[in-house]
């Protein structure tokens, strides 16, 4: 008679069947991830020193150009414009807060009748006090002539600080404008946007006719031979970063390759939105084609063994335990770890079967 196990039983019993490994010798990395893009030494965005029209593009996307060169030529009538005005605005200041002018000359007249009138009221006051000690005249008198010498001193005080800060305030304006009138006429011979480098135009961002302002990039230059890349490290991880450490790069330019670089430069200032950090970091050995933007993948190198007992990570529980036998626990102590494997310093050995969890 044929026999059929229960289908219960049989599901049971291969539900006891566990995966299990041994740990093994080998070499492992730990690293820390990064995300960036390639970008040109030195690159920076070109800027107008005045507002206009642009009236010739010299270059284009690509083109390699000298240090010096022309990019871009603005039209600034705009500019000579304000230059005009702020020269009126100079001799207009210069008329009113020189010799002769007709502002101070007015106030000027106004101190010299106050201090007249106040000499007159001072001598008229003690004249009727002389009189009122030797009992002549009355006390309304000498009340009168006193009033009247306090007004004029007060009157006389107004108008010398008047005249003062008259005084001051044109000669403030009239420096404030010239200042202004020099830094127009330094910027209208800045007709021309010209390259600060020897490098290559890698985007150009304004056309013929279209209005540049000061606050306006206009195109995007670099070095055309070096490269860097740029990396963005997440803040849990930034504080084991520093110059110096090796990275190994990957990018879909280059399929099936791993480069190698070297971190250069760590910025200390978090960007508070993306709560990570910039970290900069230069090709050992450049691959022959790069263009700004490419999109690259990197872990940078916190240490390395050549030789290590390790396991998969899978096969922790809690983070400090492997499992040897039913329900058996082990404590292990660990060492490097990257994104598969851990490395085990004690508590089993190359001999240990462990559960998978």
């Amino acid at each position: 008679m044929r026999k059929y196990i229960p289908i219960l039983l049989l599901l049971a019993a291969c539900g006891e069947k566990r995966q299990t490994t041994t740990p093994t010798v080998g070499p492992i990395t730990s690293a820390v991830y990064a995300s960036g893009v390639v970008k040109a030494r030195d690159q920076y965005q070109a800027y107008a020193a005045v507002n206009g029209l642009v009236a010739q593009v010299h270059v284009q996307a690509g083109d390699t150009v000298s240090k010096g060169d022309a990019l871009f030529s603005i039209d600034d009538r705009a500019s000579s414009l304000g230059s005009q005005r702020a020269e009126l605005s100079v001799e207009l200041l210069r008329q009113n807060a020189g010799p002769g002018s007709p502002v101070l000359e007015q106030l000027r007249l106004a101190v010299e009748q106050a201090r007249t009138r106040l000499t007159n009221d001072s001598l008229m006051a003690i004249r009727q006090r002389n009189l009122w000690a030797q009992q002549v005249g009355s006390r309304a008198e000498l009340d009168n002539r006193e009033l009247a010498y306090a007004t004029s001193r007060n009157t006389y005080q107004s108008a010398m600080r008047a005249y003062t800060e008259t005084r001051a305030r044109l000669r403030n304006e009239l420096r404030v404008a010239e200042n202004e009138l020099a830094q127009r006429r330094a910027a209208e011979g800045d007709h021309t946007v010209r390259s600060q480098l020897d490098g290559r135009v890698y985007d150009v961002l304004i056309e013929r006719g279209e209005l540049a302002t000061t606050q306006r990039a206009l195109a995007v230059l670099g070095r055309a031979d070096a490269f860097l890349l740029e990396l963005q490290v997440d803040e849990y991880d930034i504080v084991r970063v520093q110059p110096g450490q090796d990275v190994l790069i990957t990018m879909d330019s280059y399929k099936g390759q791993v480069l190698e670089g070297t971190v250069s430069r760590v910025d200390p200032l978090m960007n508070e939105r993306s709560r990570t950090f910039t970290v900069e970091a230069v090709f050992k050995h450049a691959p022959p084609v790069l263009y700004p933007n490419l999109t690259a993948e990197a872990n940078i190198v916190l240490a390395r063994k050549e030789t290590a007992l390790t396991i998969p990570a899978a096969y922790l529980v809690d983070d400090r335990y492997v499992l040897v036998g039913k329900g058996e626990r082990r404590e292990v102590r660990l060492g490097l770890r990257d994104l598969e494997r851990v490395e085990v310093l004690g508590g089993i050995d190359s001999s240990t079967v462990i559960l998978h969890p």
